[in-house]
């Protein structure tokens, strides 16, 4: 199995360069040393997709508790001062010897009443749709109808609304909290995701690194066989056993290998700055740093495409999204068809009403009250034809279907990524023993052109058609066990145990 880790995705490592990181790893100086370990856990704690996406959860939780703040019950308090005065300026004048109306006068006169009082509340709204209002009135009055001495109302009441269709339970009240947790799941998942993905990038990376050094070796020794053959002609032709031709052949290609081996030190340094790109937040200076790796694992793999059906069910970060974009899909069609419901709403409220000159009475009297209001009703209302509530419920019953189907579909297609990823890893593993045959019998096949070309019945350019040969199965072996290496990595990816394998802990 691949080497084991375990480590967090810690965000304040993503700003500290890389050597750092590497700590023990860098070896000597401008050179940083790197198991496939180190690369994963670097690449992980700099790497800044995964910094945005840690944001992800951590927003979506506060939006559930947004959502949850909904049921909060609102504290109010209410002060009021006031006075109404009122002028009369007419009077009539009566005559009640005579019975008859003298006339008017111009008296005035002025009534003031002045009022003062506070209110304190408390109402809300609870998940299963009950409207609440609880409240307590001190009102004190006085002015000239009571030569301004001070009455006092004091009230304690309460009102109550309940739907009973529309607007009724968690389904309708509870939609906005549900889908809220349904969304920080959705960013978890994802969050895992661009785990995943950056894990396997880097094993992707480090193999194609770890290739092409091989490559070059591959290069630069076939290139020695070319300049060795075109030495060994240089000394024929000068005894004359052979042809200036053979010794032109030999040089030609010299070069031409000398070009592979050009080509093979800059796909290291594309490598080298890939590698680089996934394990330091600050490249720059890390352009001059020469990198030395290990020897990527070769994992043990057996293939098991059920059981990887069954990891990747509950496992991949999609196909665990898909379920929960279909879970708020069921949760916006509850709603609706709650919504299509007629309103009906029960009410009642009850009201206690003391009165006295002084508050402190008053208030005592509201435990018996002298006054008690109290009312109950209902209330029914229904759009016709409610086609807006049933167009709505009918679009979220169609929405709902389409996430199955999509589901299905989703479904379908892991069963022939997983089938094919494990078809990939036993195909590269078959070719590594295919490619190492054939670079074992070209070895042999070259042996005997050069004995041939030694004992004069050969040709320099049968020898060097033999070295091409030679190199060539060499780079399809090299090829092959870096395919297999990274086909199983992608195997991991597709049943989605990515995380599992290299004891990856998201923190969230």
């Amino acid at each position: 199995m691949p080497p084991r880790l375990r480590f967090a995705l810690l965000a304040a490592a993503s700003f500290i360069p890389a050597f750092a990181h590497a700590g023990e790893s860098v070896s000597r100086p401008g050179v940083l040393h790197l198991s496939l370990d180190d690369a994963i856990r670097m690449a992980l704690a700099k790497n800044f997709t995964i910094e945005v996406s840690r944001f992800e959860p951590k927003i979506a939780r506060e939006n559930v508790t947004s959502e949850l703040g909904v049921f909060d019950p609102l504290f109010s308090a209410e002060l009021s001062a006031g006075e109404n005065t009122a002028t009369t300026v007419f009077e009539t004048i009566f005559d009640t010897r005579r019975n008859f109306i003298l006339g008017a006068s111009h008296l005035k006169k002025t009534t003031i009443l002045q009022t003062g009082g506070v209110r304190l509340g408390l109402g809300g709204t609870t998940p299963l749709g009950t409207r609440y209002d609880i409240h307590a009135d001190a009102l004190v009055e006085s002015g000239t109808s009571n030569f301004f001495d001070e009455r006092f109302n004091t009230t304690v009441g309460t009102s109550l609304t309940q739907p009973l269709l529309r607007g009724a339970g968690t389904a309708a009240n509870l939609r906005g909290v549900r889908i809220a947790r349904n969304n920080a799941l959705v960013s978890e998942w994802a969050l895992r995701d661009t785990a995943i993905n950056e894990v396997t990038q880097a094993v992707f990376v480090f193999n194609e690194l770890h290739l092409a050094q091989q490559n070059l070796d591959v290069a630069a020794s076939s290139r020695a066989l070319a300049q060795q053959t075109l030495n060994d002609n240089i000394k024929r032709a000068e005894i004359g056993v052979m042809s200036p031709l053979n010794i032109t052949t030999a040089r030609a290609e010299v070069a031409a290998r000398q070009e592979a081996v050009i080509l093979a030190q800059r796909d290291i340094k594309d490598n080298e700055n890939l590698l680089k790109q996934l394990v330091t937040a600050d490249l720059e200076p890390m352009l001059g740093v020469q990198v030395e790796i290990d020897i990527p694992p070769s994992p043990a793999f057996r293939a098991d495409v059920h059981a990887g059906l069954v990891d990747a069910m509950n496992f991949r970060p999609d196909y665990q999204q898909a379920i929960l974009e279909l879970e708020r899909r069921h949760i916006n069609l509850a709603f609706a068809k709650n919504q299509s419901l007629p309103q009906l709403d029960l009410k009642a409220s009850l009201d206690l009403v003391g009165f006295d000159n002084d508050f402190g009475t008053s208030l005592n009297r509201t435990g018996r009250p002298d006054r008690t209001v109290w009312s109950v009703g209902a209330i029914f209302s229904v759009p016709i034809p409610n086609r807006e509530a049933r167009g709505a419920e009918n679009a979220a019953r169609f929405t709902a279907a389409q996430g199955l189907v999509n589901l299905k579909k989703l479904e379908q297609d892991i069963v022939v990524k997983v089938d094919n990823a494990s078809g990939q890893v036993i195909t590269s593993r078959e070719r590594i023993v295919s490619n190492a045959e054939a670079t074992k019998l070209a070895k042999e096949s070259l042996d005997a052109g050069e004995e041939r070309l030694r004992a004069g019945t050969g040709t320099t350019f049968e020898v060097l058609e033999l070295q091409t040969k030679m190199r060539d199965a060499q780079f399809a072996e090299l090829r092959a066990r870096a395919d297999y290496n990274k086909a199983v990595n992608e195997y991991y990816r597709q049943t989605g145990v990515t995380l599992r394998v290299y004891r990856v802990t998201v923190d969230k």
